[in-house]
C-alpha cells in the first residue's frame, strides 16, 4: 500500500505543485510550505480513499492508523522541506544543488516507509516493497508504480536536469552555428566580347538566416516526451528503438551540432535524459 501513498507524494511535488508556488516560497517560506503541506495531506487522504474502496475488509481502526500516519507525513515533508530550502540558499554549487534535490526525495521516500511501517503491520509493508519489482503486485499497485514511474521520468528528472545543466546551457546571443546559421555558393559565369576575348565573372552569393531559439519549455516538453518514448519501448522490450529517437531528435539540431559549446550541452544533456529514461524503464519492465 506504500505505492499509493508514494503517488500522493510524487502529485503533489511536481504535478500540483506550480511554478507560482515555487516563486513565493522566496518571500514568505512558511505559508507557501503551509500550503504545499496541505495539498500533499489532500492527496494522501484521497490515497487512503482508494485504499478503503479497493479493499472493502479494511477496519475502522486501520483508517484511523493512516489519518495518523498522513498526519505525521506531512509533519514530516514540512520539515525536510524546510531543511532543504535553507541549506540551498548557502550551498551554489551545482552538483551540490542537484545532490540537495536527489536527498530530499530520498528523505521523502523513506518518511513515508518508515511511518507506514510504525502504524501498519511492519512484516507486510516490507515484504510488499519487494513484491512490487517482482511481477507480483495488485494490478492496482502496477498501475500506480507505473504512473510513478512516468512522473518521475518527465517532471522529476526533468527538475533535475534542469539543476544540472543549468550552468553549460548556451547564452541567448546571436552566436554562429546556433542563432545564426550561414550559407555561401559561389557562380561562374564566362561571356565573350564582340572582340572574341573571353570574360569570366566570379560571384559569391553569402547568406545569413538569423533566428531565436525554442523557448525553454519547448526544451522540456521534448525531453519529457523523449524520456516518456524511452521508458514505454524499455517496457515492450523494444530497445532498438532508441536509435530511431537519438536519429530523429539529433536531425532537428544538426546545423546547430558546429557550435561546440551548443553540441557538449546537447550531448550531456541527451546522455542524461537517456540514462534516466533507461534505468526507469528497467525498472518500470520489472515491476510488470
Amino acid at each position: 500500500m506504500w505505492i499509493y501513498f508514494y503517488a500522493a507524494h510524487l502529485l503533489g511535488d511536481f504535478i500540483f505543485q506550480s511554478d507560482q508556488l515555487i516563486e513565493q516560497r522566496k518571500d514568505n517560506l512558511i505559508a507557501t510550505l503551509v500550503k504545499h503541506v496541505t495539498i500533499h495531506a489532500i492527496l494522501m487522504g484521497m490515497a487512503c480513499l482508494l485504499i478503503a474502496l479497493a479493499s472493502p475488509s479494511i477496519t475502522s481502526a486501520t483508517l484511523r492508523s493512516f489519518g495518523q500516519a498522513v498526519f505525521l507525513i506531512a509533519i514530516s515533508h514540512y520539515v525536510i522541506d524546510y531543511g532543504k530550502m535553507k541549506l540551498s540558499k548557502k550551498i551554489n554549487g551545482v552538483g551540490s544543488q542537484a545532490l540537495l534535490f536527489l536527498i530530499d526525495q530520498v528523505l521523502h521516500f523513506l518518511s513515508i516507509i518508515l511511518v507506514l511501517r510504525y502504524f501498519t503491520t511492519a512484516t507486510s509493508n516490507i515484504q510488499a516493497f519487494y513484491v512490487m519489482f517482482t511481477g507480483n503486485a495488485s494490478i492496482y499497485e502496477k498501475v500506480t508504480a507505473t504512473i510513478c514511474i512516468f512522473i518521475l521520468a518527465t517532471y522529476g528528472a526533468g527538475y533535475f536536469l534542469g539543476i544540472l545543466l543549468q550552468n553549460i546551457a548556451p547564452n541567448n546571443e546571436l552566436q554562429e552555428g546556433i542563432y545564426r546559421l550561414s550559407d555561401e555558393k559561389t557562380e561562374v559565369k564566362t561571356k565573350y566580347e564582340s572582340d572574341g576575348r573571353k570574360e569570366t565573372e566570379i560571384i559569391t552569393i553569402k547568406t545569413e538566416q538569423y533566428f531565436h531559439d525554442s523557448p525553454a519549455k519547448i526544451g522540456q516538453i521534448i525531453g519529457m516526451l523523449e524520456r516518456t518514448l524511452i521508458v514505454i519501448l524499455m517496457m515492450i522490450h523494444l530497445p532498438q528503438g532508441l536509435a530511431f529517437l537519438a536519429a530523429l531528435k539529433t536531425l532537428t539540431r544538426f546545423k546547430q551540432f558546429e557550435h561546440k559549446q551548443f553540441a557538449e550541452y546537447y550531448l550531456i544533456g541527451t546522455l542524461s535524459s537517456s540514462m534516466i529514461g533507461i534505468l526507469l524503464g528497467v525498472v518500470a519492465s520489472n515491476i510488470w
